[in-house]
């Protein structure tokens, strides 16, 4: 990131400490007070990675301090220089001038001079430490024309030409002779403030000469601005007051505690300016009731807010010549919106890049809960890096609703400084925006956070679900990192849910740059390095509504089959088809489900795309073999990566060069990286160009035709390369210079792969071409996005009649309307097992909800532990599929497949029994995210978000809202501690075992065994369990009723063919209801059911009932332990029923 040591000392620099002598060593020490340091590893970084990285390493037990941290100046240990260097310990008469006539501490400091105070005439206070050189003397420098590769050069030995050249006398009749200057300001005044109020400004080498002065014949003289100090109210207080002294406790502010309430300037800031003669006054800020601690010895204007009980001074409230803040002019409302022109007017930004001067604005009422904020230049035609995404990333109409009866407000005033706060319909603020910057390779806005807030989403990251509040901080760039905690990860998805007092809103960025999202002390951050501002609020208040409301502007999940929901194997690695032949065989031997087996790039030829290899997967055993799968109703999918191999007599390479469907580099020519093709460079397709579809379709089709898939896994679609850019280029990279647009390096890092990595690394130049004339920097993130589109169109037009399945490890919002995900790379590790929980759940927010891990591990080798607790795990996840990797520390990764160890074989066998039972419940709700854009998966704070405790829980989730999981997660344990929310919990082993909340408990669990509860109010019908989805669908069904405690219940179950693409209304949904000991069954029915409801089980009924009647006709039943089970029933699936007792 661009570093500027003047910021980051006033925004992490804790205000307690007191004023004296700054050494500018100190700024380069790893001295940092705990809540002062700026995060600069990743979460789980080591000591040795840290110091390597040029960081701080100091372990803290302050909640919240990273261990690894920038230097006391924001930079790295790499930038400083030896302490001898920077020594400040200089006699007053060995001092050497380092500022300018006027300069001010602050203005010293961000230099990198020394501070002292001397009572002596003619001794400088701002002067440079031991063997420091004087720096350019202008107090705001410019580029020079050529600057050097170091964003933040080391000082000429001899000072520069001043780069503020004497003012143009043709504008103003400024004195030529410095002699006749007559001064127009102030010590310490600004050039900007100085030319603001008329005058004259160029510097002078001179003593005495003043910089800003007057024109000849004027007579102006700009009087000093006093202290401004701003307080941004706390959460909880009522309003600001403020107490404030003097250094000799005399009372300059509030006569009598608690002090004069100051100015609300809006925004949750309070302000006051004290008179001019005041150079140093202490303050503190208070409502009354909470104050702050004491903050001394405020010289110049300063902004502050509280972070839990320390004040921390920050950068961001406005004050000083920030210039980034917008004027509305030309504002225009209507019942459906507003349009208006943000105008920079004069003002200068550049915070890394050149302005945007002014920019389109248009907020439009779309729905009753959705409101959409449009924001690009007003000549978008000369900024064609900050346009929308391309329209074929979503190749549907967004519709709108209804928007009689809004649920927020948003109010903009002609005139006034523009800002994006925006408030529920009774007036509760949910998004009040920090700061809005606009340039055009840097975007930023940021927002308070309140401490007691919950934020979900964000992502793709490994990490704890509930995002942390405090220090949250990695970037959105789609790469092939392997699972790293706190990084960039595969898929990016700027959307998050936050909870405040029990309501939920949503908000989503649609762009695809890269972007930075952080929320630190409080503020959360995001920053982007091009696009615009296309910005949607979800008013939900539920975490499901905000689900409805934002599938409706990305698009809604795919219907995928029935039998995706069956177990999947797979492995890299598999040596030949005989071996595979040989897991699917010991799947049955051991009988545990296995509905599809997959293979990985070792059946192709030299791992060429859409190729067998000849000796180990010959087409004729490759089509015997899935002729085998497909008797046993079993299933196959292969991989397919996007690169293609570069090879004149390879017929998908040619036929790629016939239609020009590759991407080309920034001169026009063929692109050329490396991926997994031997010895061969790849060439990638361009999934933009009109030809793509037809190219594509017919490699698939061609490739089928040896042998069936039911599905097509598309892996390394970041796009990822071996090669950092292209493969045949040794250039370097030019840095960037204002002005210049620069797609290779931007003003502005993000913290890719963790440590800033260049944005080509492992991937494509960012300059390259797509049709149309995008390029990749623009739409790096969504190259995966449309890969699943046009590989689901493909699939569409070689088998229309199927609903296709894809499987994609990149992601941006929409994929999930395509196809599944599965989280990558991840390790046989304890940690990512956890992960893997709070990684299915994010994506349930993210449209994805057929999402699972590679369970066991990927990397790395498994043991029987592990293995067992994570295939017990996996069972329940959406997507379920055990899969591992080829090779860890230079040898082959050991098999784990469930049936390799016993125990690992026998949880399996349990776990799985159950996931087969209730496939129809996990089906129904497999559908319901396409038809009613719901989740899989519910996390508790989905369910229970005005519940403090249930907002923090990512270690158990619940299959639908009826099945509670609580799996066992670390090694060496036979007892997990769960947290059950208010309501009735049943045990899935033993029903008259049952939990009421809302509490904790601890449950016995041994290494075969997980805990599986049902939650009282749900009904979940069952079928099976079998070893396959063919076999299961082919048994009776059950009801399994879990009365609440009003004795009430309610369950929904669909029922289709489970294949068809285009359903047509040939489906069953049958509604059940339990209540005055009545269970009816309502529903419509236009499809055929051939099998039966067999048996109904009744938890939670207080006593035996003397008759159980179905349809009015009597019914043999037993009953034990508050369980009523009625059993040998014959009703039909097809039609209503009721059933009663009492």
């Amino acid at each position: 990131m661009k570093f500027n040591s003047a910021v980051l000392i006033a925004k992490f620099a804790a205000l307690s400490s007191a004023a004296g002598l700054i050494k500018r060593d100190d700024q380069c020490s790893c001295t940092v007070e705990p809540l002062a340091r700026k995060d600069c590893g990743y979460i789980g970084i080591n000591e040795s990675a840290c110091v390597s990285n040029g960081c701080c390493w100091d372990p803290s037990n302050v909640d919240g301090a990273p261990w690894c941290f920038y230097t006391a100046s924001g930079g790295k240990t790499t930038e400083c220089k030896s302490s001898e260097s920077y020594s400040c310990e200089v006699d007053e008469s060995s001092r050497t001038d380092c500022g300018y006539y006027g300069i001010n501490e602050s203005e010293c400091v961000s230099r990198g001079c020394c501070w002292a105070e001397s009572s002596t005439s003619g001794i400088p206070w701002c002067f440079n430490s031991k063997k420091n050189v004087n720096p350019e003397p202008s107090p705001e420098p410019t580029p020079d024309p050529e600057p050097t590769p170091d964003p933040e050069p080391t000082p000429d030995p001899e000072p520069t030409p001043d780069p503020e050249p004497t003012p143009d006398p043709e504008s103003k009749n400024c004195p030529a002779d410095e002699k006749s200057r007559v001064d127009c300001g102030y010590i310490g005044v600004t050039k900007r403030q100085c030319e603001a109020a008329g005058c004259c400004w160029a510097e002078s080498e001179t003593d005495g000469i003043p910089w800003c002065f007057n024109e000849v014949g004027k007579d102006i003289h700009i009087e000093k601005e006093g202290i401004t100090v701003r307080f941004q109210k706390p959460y909880g207080w009522s309003t600001v007051n403020l107490w404030a002294w003097d250094d000799e406790d005399n009372n300059v502010y509030g006569e009598v505690w608690p002090g004069k309430t100051i100015n609300d300037i809006g925004d949750g800031w309070y302000s006051y300016t004290f008179p001019s003669d005041v150079s140093s006054v202490n303050v503190l800020f208070n409502d009354g009731n909470n104050q702050t601690k004491d903050i001394t010895n405020i010289k110049s204007s300063s902004c502050f807010k509280l972070v839990g009980d320390n004040v921390m001074k920050t950068d961001d409230c406005g004050l000083g010549p920030s210039g980034c803040s917008y004027t509305i002019t030309n504002l225009k409302t209507s019942e459906s919106g507003m349009t208006a022109v943000l105008d920079l007017e004069d003002r200068i930004c550049e915070k890394y890049d050149i302005d945007i001067p002014k920019l389109d604005f248009q907020a439009k009422f779309e729905t009753n809960d959705r409101l959409h904020i449009h924001i690009q230049p007003t000549d978008i035609e000369d900024y064609p890096h900050n346009v929308d995404v391309p329209e074929d990333a979503y190749p549907f109409e967004i519709e709108d609703g209804p928007n009689d009866d809004l649920q927020y407000s948003y109010e903009l005033v002609d005139g006034e400084t523009f800002k994006i706060n925006i408030n529920r319909k009774d007036g509760t603020p949910v998004f009040e925006s920090m700061s809005f910057i606009f340039e055009r390779q840097y975007l930023e806005i940021s927002k308070n956070v309140d401490s007691n807030s919950a934020i979900y989403g964000f992502g793709e990251v490994f990490g704890p679900y509930k995002r942390n509040s405090e220090n949250t901080s990695h970037a959105l760039w789609n790469a092939d990192n392997a699972d790293p905690v706190g990084q960039n990860l595969y898929g990016s998805h700027p959307f998050y849910i936050e909870i405040i007092d029990g309501k939920a809103y949503g908000f989503y960025l649609k762009n695809s740059h890269g972007m930075q999202f952080s929320i630190q002390d409080g503020l959360m951050t995001i920053q982007a390095i091009g696009g615009n501002f296309d910005m949607y609020f979800f008013m939900g208040p539920s975490m499901e509504d905000i689900t409805k409301q934002y599938f409706q502007v990305i698009g809604a999940p795919a219907l995928l089959p029935y039998w995706s929901l069956g177990w999947h194997q797979c492995r890299y690695g598999y040596r030949n088809i005989d071996e595979v032949r040989e897991v699917v065989a010991n799947y049955k031997k051991n009988n545990i489900p296995l509905d599809t087996m997959w293979i990985d790039i070792d059946y192709m030829e030299n791992n060429k795309d859409f190729t067998y290899d000849a000796k180990n997967f010959p087409v004729s055993e490759m089509k015997k073999f899935v002729n085998e799968l497909k008797s046993n109703h079993q299933y196959y999918i292969n991989m397919i990566d996007p690169a293609i191999a570069k090879d004149d007599n390879y017929a998908p390479f040619s036929r790629g060069m016939e239609k020009d469907i590759f991407i080309k580099d920034k001169n026009g020519e063929l692109f050329l990286g490396e991926v997994w093709p031997v010895n061969l460079n790849t060439a990638f397709p361009d999934w933009h160009h009109p030809n793509i579809v037809e190219y594509w379709t017919n490699e698939i089709k061609l490739f089928k035709d040896l042998a069936m898939t039911d599905g097509n896994w598309i892996d390394m679609n970041e796009a990822a390369s071996f090669c950092n850019g292209a493969c045949n280029s040794g250039s370097e990279d030019s840095k960037f210079k204002m002005g210049e647009f620069n797609p290779r390096n931007p003003p502005f890092a993000i913290n890719n792969f963790g440590y800033e990595a260049p944005l080509k690394t492992k991937t494509l130049d960012m300059d390259v071409q797509y049709y149309g004339g995008l390029i990749d920097y623009d739409i790096h993130n969504m190259y995966g996005h449309m890969e699943s589109i046009v590989s689901y169109e493909a699939l569409l037009n070689i088998d229309p009649i199927k609903r296709p399945f894809l499987l994609s490890r990149s992601t941006f919002p929409g994929t999930g309307r395509y196809a599944a995900h599965w989280l990558g790379d991840n390790h046989s590790w304890w940690k990512d097992m956890y992960y893997s929980i709070t990684g299915m759940l994010s994506f349930q927010l993210f449209g994805i909800p057929m999402v699972g891990s590679d369970t066991c591990g990927f990397q790395a080798n498994a043991d029987e532990e592990l293995c067992a607790r994570w295939m017990a795990l996996g069972a329940f996840n959406p997507f379920g599929r055990n899969h591992n990797g080829l090779e860890w520390d230079n040898a082959r990764i050991r098999s784990q497949e469930p049936y390799i160890w016993p125990k690992t074989a026998e949880a399996s066998r349990r776990a799985l029994a159950i996931r087969y039972k209730i496939l129809p419940y996990m089906y129904t709700y497999l559908v319901r995210t396409h038809t009613h854009s719901e989740m899989i998966l519910y996390s508790f704070a989905a369910l229970w978000p005005n519940d403090a405790t249930a907002l923090g829980i990512d270690k158990q989730f619940l299959v639908g809202k009826g099945i509670l999981i609580t799996p066992v997660i670390e090694q060496g344990k036979t007892s997990v501690e769960g947290y059950f929310p208010e309501g009735i919990w049943y045990d899935w082993y033993d029903h008259s075992n049952v939990i009421t909340g809302p509490t904790y408990k601890v449950l016995n669990a041994p290494i075969e065994h997980i805990p599986v509860h049902i939650r009282g109010g749900q009904i979940i019908p069952t079928q099976g369990p079998s070893l396959t989805v063919y076999e299961n669908r082919n048994k009776p069904f059950e009801l399994l009723v879990a009365l609440d405690r009003e004795k009430k219940a309610h369950g929904i179950l669909y029922l289709d063919d489970g294949i068809s693409y285009n359903v047509d209304g040939k489906f069953n949904e049958i509604e059940y209801n339990v209540e005055n000991g009545t269970l009816t069954a309502k529903g419509s029915y236009n499809y055929d059911e051939p099998q039966n409801l067999h048996e109904i089980s009744i938890l939670g009924v207080s006593s035996k009932p003397s008759t159980v009647t179905v349809n009015d006709a009597d019914a043999q039943f037993e009953f034990s332990n508050n369980e009523l089970i009625i059993k040998n029933l014959d009703i039909s699936m097809n039609d209503d029923f009721v059933v009663s007792w009492n």
